[in-house]
């Protein structure tokens, strides 16, 4: 390498050791380029994280990217030059064999050589040219390489940035449309409430306007002489209304609240439930897949609700859960009768058992076309086709959502996920969407 190309050289050298690149790796937070060895001497080999010696940035060890091109341009300096920047500038510029200065470079073996190099039989035939030349033609070859390179990586990190400012447009997008969906919902909520508050006060009002009546009667009565007062015919009395008469009429916040849901989960929660053959039961077969159960010739008949004490045809889902959050999806339209649910594994067997304790299952399902859970029935004004299971171990909560609308339909809290795993519970004609 000739001294004009000084920049040149100070770019194939690593900040580290002065030398020449060996093995380079790219930092990808920050862009700069070191030796492999170098940087994991300067970093420790066993650390996770590690700062950049040429700006201290942070970086990750798991994102170092090895440099093939700049390894190539380093071989062809090194075949210029010699094997380090600092043999370039001392010995290495007289020839080794016959201890003459180098001034011509052999295309054919694309080295320096000397004039009695020249006439010897190795180079006999070989195209050989000026070292000054050749040295000219290199510069102009690192010259593009390095062009190529700094292009090449300008290029990479402007993709990088591109995806990554739209991933964050999309999250934004997905954030914009969730709040509006939220807040279209509690306007909903408010107006529901509102209207619900306006009969609430209408009853009231008619109630209060009732009372005055019979106060006005007793007012009157209580000043008629003894015998009147107390013929009051037939054995009735003023009515009066008893305690708790008016509770039927209070605001329902509860079921109102039940409408409010939240937006759908992110993929991430999303559990890959696949059914257990280990655990179904003989009336029930399932599909190659693992991702359905129908019932077999021996049909099971479903009562009008869920019964705790009667022997029960079941399969679970092979993953358990002890902790975190995680949901599932189930298709239950092409049966009329189901159950989905969350169990402890612990009823983990074959055959027909008996169910836990209703505290410790948590279920709804469809009976006689009408939907219920161990202890509410449920009014629904649709036919459900796809069911939501969420499970919230670190909340102890259990929900089902109407996966088609995102509305809550139930909701079990403090579900115990202490010392055991729940499992996914299904029966009957159900399909588990992937």
């Amino acid at each position: 390498v000739e001294p004009g190309s000084s920049h040149a050289r100070l770019e194939l050298t690593c900040p580290i050791c002065l030398d020449y690149f060996r093995d380079p790796v790219t930092v990808a937070e920050c862009g700069h380029n070191f030796c492999r060895a170098c940087l994991s001497q300067c970093s420790g080999e066993f650390d996770t994280e590690a700062t950049c010696p040429q700006c201290r940035g942070t970086f990750q060890k798991s994102s170092l990217r090895p440099n093939l091109q700049l390894a190539n341009v380093v071989e062809i300096a090194k075949k210029l030059g010699g094997q380090t920047v600092q043999g370039a500038e001392g010995k290495g510029q007289a020839c080794e064999k016959h201890q003459e200065p180098l001034k011509l470079f052999c295309r054919d073996h694309e080295t320096p050589i000397c004039l009695v190099c020249d006439k010897a039989k190795e180079h006999e035939g070989h195209k050989v040219i000026p070292l000054e030349e050749a040295s000219q033609e290199y510069q102009l070859t690192l010259a593009a390489l390095y062009l190529s390179y700094i292009h090449s990586l300008q290029k990479e990190t402007k993709a990088v940035r591109e995806e990554t400012v739209a991933e964050f447009r999309r999250l934004h997008q997905f954030l914009e449309e969730q709040e509006k969906r939220l807040l279209a919902q509690v306007d909903q909520l408010q107006e529901e409430i509102a209207r619900k508050a306006e009969d609430h006060l209408a009853w009231l009002s008619k109630e209060l306007s009732s009372l005055e009546g019979i106060m006005w009667e007793v007012e009157k009565k209580s000043w008629q002489p003894a015998a009147e007062l107390l013929q009051v015919g037939g054995g009735r009395s003023p009515h009066i209304p008893q305690e708790g008469d008016s509770t039927r009429h209070c605001l329902p916040l509860h079921g109102l609240l039940l409408i409010f849901s939240f937006p759908s989960f992110p993929p991430s929660l999303t559990a890959n439930v696949t059914l257990d053959p280990d655990t179904v039961n003989p009336n029930l077969i399932l599909s190659e897949d693992r991702k359905s159960v129908r019932r077999g010739d021996q049909s099971h008949d479903l009562t009008t609700k869920l019964d705790r004490s009667m022997d029960f045809p079941f399969v679970l889902g092979r993953e358990g859960f002890r902790g975190g959050r995680h949901f599932w999806e189930v298709s239950v339209e092409c049966g009329e009768e189901w159950i989905v649910g969350v169990i402890p594994s612990s009823i983990r067997r074959k055959g027909k058992v008996k169910l836990p304790p209703q505290e410790e299952i948590w279920a709804m399902g469809c009976f006689k076309g009408g939907y219920s859970t161990f202890s509410h029935s449920l009014s629904l004004s649709r036919k459900l086709k796809k069911i939501r299971v969420s499970l919230n171990c670190d909340g102890g909560r259990v929900a089902f959502y109407d996966a088609d609308q995102g509305t809550l339909l139930y909701a079990f809290s403090g579900v115990s996920c202490a010392g055991q795993t729940l499992s996914p519970f299904f029966e009957a004609n159900i399909s588990i969407s992937s």
